[in-house]
């Protein structure tokens, strides 16, 4: 049996034959006491299944017609359980199955550290035992067998289905490997104002602005929750307004608003926090395609109103979009902000017309800054 890479090609189809089958007979023990054995690991997880699903792969990757890669993978595999090889066939007739799809999460060439998969179970158990050493020359005998179908007689692919397997479980012990990530930066308050309207019976409406900074050049954050604490001249809690985002691009400040009757003592002093439920890796802001064209501010004796055009330039539609703004004085003072939900869908180069209130007249407003949240995981779908 070929070991090596560089001469795995060029190789007769009984050559190709026997090192396959010698390959199949191999056993690979990576915990001695237990007598757990790579090749045949459990019932529906194991090198059989492996093999089979690989060589069937690099023989369609390869052009083969299935009626001779089925007829090769027979032969080569002779003495394999029948009802895995028959298994095996008609996934690959149909690969529009579910039971394609599952063998492919179970013995596909793309996998993960916790993906379940035949390789990633095969590294844990290595990791586990100390034996990783001894899987990865597995995963090379494994690998040098294939690629001598792939190279058989005279074929020279300019690429293989087969090598895509050591390049997986490498990106694993990369990861299990490198340097563990600084944990991100806390997201900052970098502003906060208001106002506060008359005053009716037992309370008032009072409107807010908060800038959220989210400092880190390479994350996401993700289910931002936001506390603004309310507190009277004796330093006693009023209220807390509580509030959420679902995404704030990385080193982006956030412009929140939002305007709410308030119920008891006059406000004399104002913090916030914002906390995210976690962070997602991204290194270039996506949420920035979404604006506001042409706001104003329009006037009226209790009321502030912001008119424009929302304008998307994504490729796809947006849904249940939420638009943030403040108001601001000309020596950039938040004198109050508020919010817009948007459950319509926002189609591409499409302007929706946005007319939005806060029950707070702001006469000295010049100027209008603004924010959107949407789910944006939406945009890196596939």
């Amino acid at each position: 049996m070929e070991t090596e890479f560089q001469n795995a090609t060029g190789k007769g189809v009984g050559e190709v034959v026997r090192d396959v089958r010698e390959f199949l007979s191999l056993s690979c023990i990576v915990h001695p006491e237990r007598q757990l054995d790579l090749c045949t690991l459990l019932p529906d997880l194991n090198m059989y299944g492996q093999f089979s699903f690989a060589l069937l792969s690099e023989a369609y990757a390869q052009g083969w017609e299935p009626d001779a890669a089925e007829s090769f993978y027979r032969h080569a595999t002779a003495g394999i359980d029948e009802e895995l090889a028959s298994t095996m066939i008609a996934a690959f007739r149909d690969q529009s199955s579910e039971a394609y799809r599952t063998l492919c999460r179970k013995y596909g060439n793309r996998f993960t550290l916790s993906d379940g998969s035949y390789w990633s179970s095969c590294l844990a158990l290595g990791i586990d035992a100390g034996e990783i050493g001894k899987v990865m020359q597995y995963l090379r005998l494994f690998t040098v067998t294939l690629m001598e179908f792939a190279y058989m007689e005279d074929r020279n692919p300019e690429k293989t289905y087969t090598w895509s397997y050591y390049e997986s479980f490498r990106r694993m012990l990369d990861e299990l490997t490198a340097e563990p990530e600084a944990e991100p930066l806390p997201l900052k308050i970098r502003a906060l104002g208001g106002s506060a309207g008359k005053r009716d019976g037992d309370g008032y409406m009072l409107s807010l602005g908060v800038d959220i900074e989210n400092p880190n050049p390479d994350r996401m954050a993700r289910g931002v929750g936001i506390d603004i604490t309310l507190k009277d001249r004796n330093g006693n809690i009023i209220t807390v307004i509580k509030d959420q985002l679902q995404s704030i691009d990385p080193a982006t400040i956030y412009h929140f608003g939002v305007t709410k009757r308030i119920k008891g003592a006059a406000v004399a002093s104002l913090s916030a926090t914002a906390k995210p439920a976690s962070y997602f890796k991204l290194s270039t802001p996506i949420m920035r395609h979404l604006k506001l064209n042409a706001p104003r501010v329009a006037r009226a004796e209790n009321a502030t109103k912001l008119i424009g055009n929302l304008q998307s330039a994504y490729d796809r539609p947006l849904h249940s979009v939420i638009l943030h703004y403040q108001y601001l004085n000309a020596d950039n003072k938040i004198l109050g902000g508020g919010s817009e939900w948007i459950f319509d869908e926002i189609a591409p180069t499409q302007p929706l017309k946005i007319s939005s209130t806060v029950s707070v007249p702001l006469p000295a407003a010049t100027k209008i800054l603004y924010s959107v949240d949407f789910d944006a995981l939406e945009l890196v779908k596939d």
